[in-house]
């Protein structure tokens, strides 16, 4: 019925006829404006859809130019990433069993996981930093990929960075603060890139750091979707993850404020002044203009100095290897166990190396934005736990865990001592728990843990990280421990009968020395005492960490 109405009200037309004859095209044209449609919108409204259409696309573009202009692609990065973030979770959760390897699903959301960091920029590319900085912990397939996250900062135009600089230090900020700023930026990361500049009158050079221009507008929603994939993610994969997102989102707030960061070297900067033991330490922080800093703005001394990315420039020029990564750790030592505040982004590209106006060696620490303060209470724990460690005392490592409230002692001993799990032989028949629940169960109280373990554990894996790139010139190990015993002899709360420990400690230290020395001995006859040949120290201990792992059921 529907066929012989539209074959009654609408004739065939010959399209060719109507492409080829103008007339006719004119003729036709002319009968749609005066008579009735052809197809009566009773029908086929198609009328009514068009306009419809119409009205979507240009909605839809108008939202899209204007979120991308206006707040810096906001909806576009939030939904780009809530579909690939979802799409992650499901496959690792729930659709494992469609791939015929392990690998294939890793190489397949490790790519897929680059592209989204890569286009969504900003906080994003830290995420993918926080991979890149944590060696092998995470599979093979994301370590080759995310190497190049430093490597591809973004750089804004210098008409984006002019207005940024223009609405925090004034529109004529070019003639009455600097008597010249390079428009061409000589480093960029994900929150700012520096431009070096000269200042007005005192003729000092200065780098100015000023943070990308849609920073401001992304970073409440970006960590809006952190928050929320973190609940999702805890739902699929049944871990507590939710605990700790709300302190990682204020730390993420604190270092996109400059002042914030101004702060926190003028800190570290007073602490190493006043520190005695540090006198023979060659150790700068760069000085900061708060007077021409904003929240947006950071202007600090100029420092020439290789990055101690650049392996091997630093060892053309002759610098000291093992010299540098001691101050390095020696500093670090203190901060950790000694003044409770951390550096909590020690990557190679936030440190510099130079010769001084002595001509002495130093160790230059750039970028402070992200710091963590430790309770008293916890500095102290977190000293005992390292005399414990070398003590072996595994009473009180278990003692220490209950206070943190972790619950999954074994595991806790295994990560802690980088070592297989110890079970009482009379439980493991009935005890039906593997790595997953024991993951699941690690916390038991999550009001009692201390979320300062964190970033303090990242800051301890990219110290290892750096020292095992350079082909692990100083025992690690012994310099931590050292400065936990020596901070802890210090404190009131250490007992009479807890020296011992400190004698046993450091007995300990004089044997992990001599293998040490073992190490680096077979290093430089093998002609490999910056790495890339045979194994160092962290490589050892890297090894053993995999095969911890694996002993967990983890494949790293």
């Amino acid at each position: 019925m529907f066929r012989q109405v539209l074959r009654q009200r609408v004739k065939p037309l010959s399209f060719s006829a109507l492409k080829w004859s103008p007339q006719i095209t004119r003729s036709f044209t002319k009968s749609i404006r005066v008579n009735k449609p052809i197809i009566e919108s009773s029908i086929f409204p198609r009328s009514r859809i068009l306009k419809s259409l119409t009205i979507v696309i240009g909605v839809g573009g108008s939202v899209y130019i204007i979120d991308k202009y206006a707040y810096s692609s906001l909806i576009t990065r939030s939904v780009r990433a809530l579909y690939v973030l979802l799409w992650i979770a499901y496959e690792y959760g729930l659709n494992t069993a469609s791939y015929s390897n392990i690998n294939d699903l890793h190489e397949k959301c490790a790519e897929s996981l680059l592209d989204l960091l890569m286009k969504n920029k900003g906080l994003y590319i830290k995420l993918g930093q926080a991979i890149a900085n944590q060696g092998s912990i995470f599979p093979l397939a994301y370590q080759i990929r995310f190497e190049k996250m430093y490597d591809d900062a973004p750089i804004e135009s210098w008409s984006k960075i002019d207005n940024v600089l223009k609405q925090n230090l004034g529109a004529n900020y070019e003639s009455e603060i600097f008597e010249s700023i390079d428009h061409d930026p000589v480093a960029s990361a994900s929150i700012a890139q520096v431009h070096k500049a000269v200042l007005k009158g005192s003729g000092e050079k200065v780098a100015v750091k000023i943070q990308h221009s849609y920073i401001g507008n992304q970073i409440v929603i970006d960590l809006f979707i952190y928050r929320f994939m973190a609940k999702i993610y805890e739902k699929v994969f049944e871990l507590p993850m939710s605990m700790f997102t709300s302190y990682v989102s204020k730390q993420m707030q604190l270092e996109v404020n400059f002042i914030n960061e101004l702060g926190n070297a003028e800190k570290l900067r007073e602490l190493l002044d006043n520190d005695p033991t540090l006198s023979n330490i060659n150790v700068y922080i760069p000085k900061n203009y708060r007077d021409v800093s904003t929240e947006q703005i950071l202007v600090s001394e100029w420092i020439e100095g290789i990055s101690l990315v650049e392996k091997q420039k630093l060892l053309d020029l002759g610098y000291n290897v093992s010299l540098m990564m001691k101050q390095y750790l020696t500093i670090f030592g203190r901060q950790i166990f000694k003044y409770g505040f951390v550096h909590s982004d020690p990557h190679p590209g936030d440190l510099l190396a130079r010769f001084d106006k002595n001509g002495k060696q130093q160790l230059v620490v750039l970028d402070h934005g992200l710091y963590i303060s430790l309770p008293d209470k916890f500095r102290v724990e977190y000293c005992n736990l390292w005399r414990y460690l070398f003590s072996y005392n595994k009473e009180g490592i278990e003692d220490i865990g209950r206070n943190w409230g972790i619950q999954a002692i074994e595991l806790f001993s295994t990560l802690v001592q980088l070592r297989p799990p110890v079970l009482d032989q009379t439980k493991i028949d009935n005890d039906k728990r593997n790595v997953n629940s024991l993951f699941q169960d690690f916390i038991g109280d999550e009001s009692r843990f201390p979320l300062e373990l964190l970033f303090l554990a990242r800051t301890m894996r990219m110290i290892q990280t750096l020292n095992q790139g350079f082909g692990s010139p100083v025992n690690r190990i012994n310099l931590l421990t050292k400065a936990s015993v020596d901070a802890l002899a210090t404190e009131k709360s250490l007992k009479f009968n807890e020296y011992f420990d400190v004698i046993l400690i450091r007995l300990n230290i004089f044997f992990s020395g001599l293998i040490f020395f073992l190490i680096r001995l077979r290093q430089v006859l093998l002609g490999d005492r910056y790495g890339g040949k045979g194994k160092g120290f962290e490589d050892y201990i890297e090894v053993y960490l995999q095969n911890t792992a694996k002993s967990l059921g983890i494949d790293m």
